[in-house]
């Protein structure tokens, strides 16, 4: 299973961002440091170069689930944030992509877990929009 988050890529915010992990246990994928993230030309270059579409961590355990950082989103972090909405976690507020937005991101990537990703958000907005 893996996650995926769009964050704020400010300078600042980042480095709040790549020191939780750093704290917490999950590394990079990449045999690179967590730092890497921080380098706006390396990512770029990654992208242009690899298709990097997300930097990924995961926890020391193999089967940990993998955080996949977006860093070149279709939506943008401050289009997702307004249209966010908010879902509990346990005891945790949490931001999530709009339905909406979450299909956006996933049409056009090619893979077929999205295209059936993006069927169930189809149905689970027809269901909200039913109650």
């Amino acid at each position: 299973m893996d996650v995926d988050v769009v964050l704020s890529l400010s300078d600042s915010n980042l480095a709040q961002f790549v020191d939780c992990p750093r704290n917490a246990g999950p590394s990079p994928l990449l045999p690179v440091p967590i730092d890497a993230l921080r380098d706006a030309a390396l990512i770029d270059q990654w992208h242009r170069d690899n298709g990097m579409v997300a930097f990924s961590l995961r926890g020391p355990d193999a089967t940990a689930t993998v955080i996949d950082i977006l860093v070149r989103p279709v939506v943008s972090f401050d289009e997702l944030k307004r249209r966010a909405v908010t879902r509990r976690i346990g005891p945790l507020a949490v931001a999530v992509a709009c339905i909406d937005d979450l299909i956006t991101m996933k049409t056009g990537t090619g893979r077929s877990k999205d295209a059936l990703d993006i069927e169930e958000l189809h149905r689970i907005k027809q269901q909200e929009a039913e109650e």
